[in-house]
Order: C-alpha cells, then sequence, then structure tokens
C-alpha cells in the first residue's frame, strides 16, 4: 500500500526550485512507524517547508531558523572554485543543488523528530511516570497527591479572599456610576472600573494561593512548582474570564459596550469561558511537563497535541459566534461599506485559516527544535485583549482632554453625522494599537519588522510614514469639510423656481465658496508628499518622478495657453470676490445661480432649469443681483383726477403694516415708501413706490406689496387707471363709406395707439 501512494504521489508531483518534489515525498513516506497520521502531517509540514520563509527576511540563509546553509554532504557534492564560476548557469546549477541538499537534511530531520514523537506517544504513561518519579526527592511519586492538595486548597482560600474584595469594591467604588450611562465613555468607565476591581482581587487570589503554598510545602521544590501552576492557571483563567465579561456584560446590557443583544451575549460568553477554561488547563499540563523534565519527544508531542486542541476550539468559536461578531464589529444599520464590512463578514474565515497554518508551522518548528515555536497560535487573542483593553484606556483620556465639538450633520438637521477631530484621534488610536499588534505577531514568528535594514524594516517605516500621513491628510480634510459644512447656510432651497421668479438662492460665505478649492490643493499636496516619503522609506529614487513630473507641467504650461488663462481669470475673479457659490450673476451670455466653482470654470444655474459651465475666460464682465441689497421699484397708474397727497398716505400707512408684520418686517431694510408723481402721460399719473431689501427678497415682497395696495386703494375708493389713446383721423382722398376709406381708417387707428403705447411704456423708469 504505501509503494503505490508513493508512485501515485511521485507520477503527480512536479519539480520547485530545481529539485524534483516526489523524490522527497518518496523518501518522508518510506515504510517506517509512522502512522497514517504522521503521514499525513509529514505531508503538510513538506508543504510549509516550501512555502515558508526565513523568519529575518534573509534569502540565502534556509526556510527555517536553526538550520545550517549547506550540509557537509552539500559541500563534499559541491566543490568550492578559487575564482569565479566559469558561467552563470554553472554557479546556479551549483546553487540549486545546495538548496536541494540543504532541503532534503532537513526533511530527514523532520521525519526523524516525527518518528521520535510516534514512539513516545506509545509509551506516554510509563515516560510521564518516570520524570513524576525522576522529579521527586526520594524518587517516588508520592509528593503528586499533597502538591495537588495543596494546590486546591490554596487557590480555594485565594479565591474566597477575591469574592469577598470583590463584593466590598464593587459596593464601594461602582455605586457612583448610572444603570443607565448617557454614552460609551461612562460604559467604558464602568467597565474598566469593574475590571481593575476584578484585576486586584485576582492579584489578592495569586497572593494567598502563593502563601498557602509557600507556607505548606516550604523546600519541596517541584510540589511547590505544582502548586504555582495550578495557581497562575487559575490566575490567567480569571484574567480572561475578566476581560471576556467586560467586553460582553453578559449579565447587564445596559453598561455593554459593544453593539449585540442579550442572547448573543450570553451564548458567546458561556462560549468563551468553556474554551478559555479548556486551553488554560490545558496549556497549564503543558507547563508542568516542562516542569518536570518530561524528555524532549513526549513533552514536543503533547504540547503539538494540546496547541491542535486549542486550535480547534477556537475555530468552534470562529465558526459558531461569525454571525453575531460579524454585527458587533459592523452593525447592519452601518454605513460602513467596501472592504470593512467584507472583513467583518469574513473574519472567521481568516482566524480559521490563520489558527490551523499556525499549529501547522508550530509543529515544524517544535519537531525541528527550531526558535520562535512559541505563541504562534495564543499571541493573537492576546494581542486582541489586551490591546481592547488599552483602547478602552485610551478612549477615555481623549475623552478627558478633548470636547466632541459642534454637533453638525451632512445634507441637514436630520442628514448623516459629520465626523469631528475626537472620532478622528480614536479611529487614529484603534489604527496604532493594530499595527502595533501586528509588530507584536509578526515578531512572534520570527519577522522583525520594527527598524533594521531588511526588507521587513522598510516596510514597517514605510507604513509608518503613511499612518502619519493619512493623520495629517484626515485631519486637514476634517477641519475644511467642518469648516464648510459651518460656513454654508444652504438649506435645500437653492435652484428651486418661485412661482416665475428669480431663484431663491441663498448665497454662500467667500470663506465657503473658497475652501473647496483649497481643500483641493491640500489634499492634493499631502498625498504627493506622503506618496513621495513612504517610497523614499522603501528605497525608490523619487528624483525621477520629479524631473518628469517637471516636464509634463512645462508641457502642459506651453501647450495650454487657454487653460492658463482660465486658471489665472479664476484666481483673480475669486480674489475680488466677484461672486459665490448660491449668489445669482448675469454674465451677459447667459444668467443663472452659481452652483459650483472648481480651478478652470464655473457652472450656473438657470432658473428654468439648464445648466450652464463657462469657463473663467470667457467671463468679461459680472453683474452680481445677490450681493448686500436690492432696490425695488415699482410703478402705479392712476387716474390723472386723484389725489396724489391721499395716495402717498395710503402708501405709507401700507408701508408700515408690512414692516410691522412679524414674518415680513424683518425682510424689509427700508419701508415701503411713495416716490410722488413720477411721470403724467395723456391718461393717468404714474407714481412709483419702492423699497429696500435683502437680495432675492424683493421678489417675495414684490408681489406682497402690489396685493396691499390693491386692497387700500379698494378700501379707499381708489381706481388705477387705463391706457386711454385718442387718435383723430383727419379726411383724405378716398370717397366716405366705401370699404377702402373704412379700411384705411382703421390702419391709422391702429398704428396711432401702437405708436403710444410704444412711446410710453409702463415699464419706463
Amino acid at each position: 500500500m504505501d509503494r503505490d501512494y508513493c508512485s501515485g504521489v511521485r507520477s503527480s508531483a512536479g519539480s520547485f526550485g530545481g529539485f524534483h518534489i516526489n523524490r522527497l515525498v518518496t523518501r518522508v513516506a518510506r515504510p517506517s512507524v509512522l502512522s497514517g497520521f504522521a503521514k499525513a502531517l509529514a505531508a503538510a509540514i513538506l508543504l510549509l517547508a516550501v512555502v515558508s520563509f526565513a523568519p529575518d527576511g534573509a534569502a540565502a540563509k534556509s526556510a527555517f531558523p536553526g538550520m545550517p546553509e549547506k550540509s557537509e554532504k552539500a559541500d563534499e557534492a559541491t566543490p568550492q572554485k578559487d575564482g569565479p564560476p566559469e558561467t552563470l548557469a554553472g554557479d546556479l546549477s551549483a546553487d540549486i543543488d545546495a538548496a536541494e541538499q540543504s532541503f532534503t537534511d532537513m526533511i530527514h530531520d523532520l521525519r526523524a523528530g516525527l518518528r521520535e514523537a510516534a514512539v513516545s506517544g506509545h509509551n506516554l504513561w510509563p515516560t510521564l511516570e518516570m520524570a513524576v518519579r525522576t522529579s521527586g526527592e526520594d524518587g517516588t511519586s508520592d509528593w503528586l497527591v499533597p502538591a495537588v492538595e495543596v494546590g486546591a486548597v490554596g487557590m480555594l482560600c485565594g479565591w474566597a479572599v477575591a469574592l469577598l474584595f470583590r463584593w466590598w469594591a464593587r459596593r464601594y467604588f461602582l455605586r457612583g456610576f448610572s444603570d443607565h450611562p448617557a454614552d460609551r465613555y461612562e460604559k467604558i468607565s464602568y467597565q474598566l472600573s469593574g475590571g481593575a476591581i476584578a484585576l486586584v482581587a485576582t492579584l489578592l487570589f495569586a497572593i494567598v494561593g502563593w502563601g498557602v503554598s509557600e507556607y505548606a510545602q516550604g523546600e519541596q521544590g517541584i510540589a511547590h512548582r505544582t502548586a504555582m501552576i495550578m495557581v497562575a492557571t487559575a490566575v490567567f483563567i480569571q484574567i480572561f474570564m475578566t476581560v471576556i465579561y467586560g467586553l460582553l456584560s453578559p449579565g447587564n446590557g445596559t453598561q455593554r459596550v459593544i453593539a449585540m443583544d442579550d442572547r448573543h451575549a450570553q451564548s458567546l460568553a458561556a462560549i468563551l469561558t468553556l474554551v478559555q477554561i479548556l486551553g488554560g488547563v490545558l496549556f497549564g499540563i503543558n507547563a508542568w511537563f516542562k516542569s518536570i523534565d518530561l524528555d524532549d519527544p513526549t513533552h514536543d508531542l503533547f504540547s503539538i497535541i494540546t496547541t491542535g486542541v486549542a486550535v480547534v476550539l477556537l475555530g468552534a468559536v470562529c465558526a459558531v459566534c461569525r454571525k453575531p461578531i460579524a454585527d458587533a464589529l459592523v452593525p447592519p444599520s452601518s454605513e460602513t461599506r467596501g472592504w470593512g464590512r467584507w472583513l467583518a463578514r469574513r473574519w472567521y474565515m481568516i482566524g480559521i485559516i490563520y489558527f490551523v497554518f499556525a499549529w501547522l508551522v508550530r509543529a515544524v518548528r517544535v519537531l525541528l527544535d527550531q526558535p520562535n515555536a512559541e505563541g504562534l497560535v495564543a499571541v493573537p487573542v492576546l494581542v486582541l485583549f489586551v490591546g481592547l483593553v488599552f483602547y478602552g484606556i485610551t478612549l477615555l483620556l481623549i475623552a478627558r482632554v478633548m470636547k466632541g465639538g459642534v454637533e453638525l450633520h451632512v445634507g441637514g438637521p436630520n442628514g448623516r453625522r459629520m465626523p469631528n477631530h475626537r472620532d478622528l484621534v480614536e479611529r487614529g488610536a484603534a489604527i496604532a494599537y493594530t499595527v502595533i499588534g501586528l509588530a507584536v505577531i509578526f515578531n512572534v514568528w520570527g519577522i522583525n519588522v520594527v527598524g533594521g535594514g531588511a526588507w521587513g524594516g522598510r516596510v514597517f517605516d514605510s507604513l509608518v510614514v503613511v499612518f502619519f500621513g493619512w493623520l495629517v491628510y484626515d485631519v486637514a480634510k476634517l477641519t475644511i469639510d467642518r469648516k464648510i459644512a459651518a460656513e454654508d447656510p444652504m438649506d435645500g432651497t437653492a435652484g428651486q423656481d418661485v412661482e416665475g421668479d428669480v431663484p431663491m438662492a441663498t448665497a454662500k460665505t467667500r470663506l465657503a465658496t473658497l475652501l473647496p478649492l483649497v481643500r483641493v490643493v491640500v489634499l492634493s499636496t499631502i498625498t504627493v508628499t506622503i506618496a513621495m516619503m513612504a517610497l523614499t522609506q522603501v528605497g525608490v529614487n523619487i528624483t525621477p518622478l520629479f524631473a518628469g513630473a517637471g516636464v509634463v507641467g512645462l508641457a502642459i504650461g506651453f501647450g495650454s495657453r487657454q487653460l492658463v488663462e482660465d486658471v489665472i481669470s479664476g484666481a483673480f475673479y475669486l480674489a475680488d470676490d466677484a461672486f459665490r457659490v448660491g449668489e445669482y450673476i448675469d454674465i451677459g451670455k447667459v444668467k443663472g445661480t452659481v452652483e459650483r466653482i472648481s480651478v478652470r470654470s464655473f457652472q450656473l444655474r438657470h432658473q428654468n432649469g439648464p445648466l450652464n459651465t463657462i469657463r473663467f475666460g470667457e467671463v468679461s464682465h459680472v453683474t452680481n443681483f445677490s450681493r448686500d441689497w436690492a432696490i425695488m421699484k415699482l410703478p402705479i397708474r392712476v387716474p390723472l383726477d386723484a389725489d396724489s397727497e391721499k395716495i402717498r398716505k395710503i402708501i405709507k400707512k401700507v408701508g408700515e403694516e408690512l414692516q410691522n408684520d412679524p414674518e415680513l418686517g424683518p425682510k424689509f431694510l427700508q419701508p415701503l415708501k411713495s416716490q410722488g408723481v413720477y411721470q403724467m402721460d395723456d391718461s393717468a399719473l404714474i407714481i412709483r413706490v419702492k423699497f429696500m431689501t435683502r437680495p432675492n427678497d424683493q421678489f417675495i415682497l414684490r408681489r406682497v406689496v402690489y396685493h396691499r395696495i390693491q386692497e387700500a386703494f379698494h378700501k379707499a375708493g381708489i381706481q388705477f387707471a387705463n391706457r386711454v389713446v385718442t387718435v383723430r383721423v383727419e379726411g383724405d382722398n378716398t370717397t366716405p363709406g366705401t370699404p377702402e376709406a373704412t379700411a384705411a381708417r382703421n390702419m391709422a387707428i391702429a398704428q396711432a395707439a401702437q405708436d403710444a403705447l410704444n412711446a410710453n411704456p409702463l415699464s419706463k423708469g
């Protein structure tokens, strides 16, 4: 069966790096004392050996630390030359042969380690019994039961003291917290206070347990170590339980920091408690095996098995709790999109893959007796819990130092809340802790990413530059956006046509008009600068980039004279404050409300709807109808025999009523008043009235003024004058009464009436 298996692997395997994988797999799968499980593990380890990289980043070293670069057999098979290689192919062939020999030796050592572990597994109980007897001072195992009893008594006494302290401290220190906290900072403060009480109680537990063991066992070294391992295991379990219950608060939903309902919080807390108890007990037993000097193969086998059990438990947590944890990371109602939501929905897959891969790599390193084998599975969990605790403390410090600022919303009072600078600092702290945690995890794997000239250090330095650049970018962007939101008084009515009149657009301030352009320039400058600094940290020479950018800039400048004209003209128009966003202007060819201003053009929305885009270079003059104030003059036609003084008093009274109106009065900068008789024609007196108002308010007030004057005239019995044209037709040579004479008469009357109307238009003046 083994021979058939080997032939099948040999037929399907290819070559990698110049040496055949099938040859190595055949050697690994040779019939031996290895069981089927060991063969499968060997195949997985072989795959890891192929894809692994040197922890210190050096390409010339072995794929695993601790292995020699070339074995003695490789030195014999590859004779050294005094001079340089004759050909590049010969040098490459020698390197490939040396790498193949080194890889073969590593696989040989791995097989030997697996064989020893498998053999020790059959003799686990006798080996363990021998180690227990050897560790005792009298050569027997009689010390074990009393040591366990002392450890249990110490844990019981410590638990009683810790329970009393926690009961007293929570009643004394937590009584000032509200049962219904106002914000998450109060919740975090409550949880950190409770966590601090639990940690002090755990410290008392450890001190009492150590004291009981020290009193009962004295100089009995191995017995004392056994009891202390039991106490230490209980201490770590309590610490993890403190963090878990602080995050989830299964019994107190009002103080829960993360977004999760009570049912999911209780089930998740129960599962995590069970997992961490089982994992803590297994790792405690593993530490005890190491303390009794258990032989290396047996200890390695048990270490691999316990880590595998922990991986199974962690994988079960990832699979069972994937939905509530995903909802806690990104709530369904959150506006987070893109990679953030994708990562939150698939976090469990990433976790399971990592734990399995870390367990396999740890198994390889343990069997080959290599460094960086401890903590590959447990350290990410520790980093997560410790990072959350420190992040909570950081949030409280930020809340104490920084104020939230004025609440601003995008799209009106009911729109999305705009983040403030405190939100930015909190997000930066989360990213900083994430980077630190990743650096710690990489360091456990043997990859030094902090400092140094290796690629890991350069990439880390580049990421640090990008992080601080992101902070600068976000600070500038947030500052400008909040200033724009504070300066922009537009309430959504801009561009709407008000019953056929000019659009009632509310103009932005000058600062709100210029800030979008400043935003583009500042953010572009920061982005380019940070990109250049990051490339420099990686090792890229950016001098050619500057030279190329200069050449492109010159080409654009010489070839786009019109573009330069538009940009410069726009700069001067904006510097002169000729118009702003939201103002109604007339540039001769087109008129409308300014909706958007860019570097080289601006857009006008006509009151009928069309949107016009105009280059700054095309503008020769600007008439602004929305600046400072506006005067509206209205002509009123009354009969020739009307009393002008009476009309003046009526108009004055109407102006006083409008001025006292609570809604319309504030719109008048100067009250409505009569300017007297402005013009007199052959059929009416033309009296003109005027008022001053804010820009764009005159169109609303014009309708109101006409309506109020009409009502006042009707009450006073004053009629408006109709246009009357008197035409006198003199005789001509045509015979009166004939159709020709009638047609000529009518044509003369119509022409005379039209001339009179053209000579006295109603809107004149």
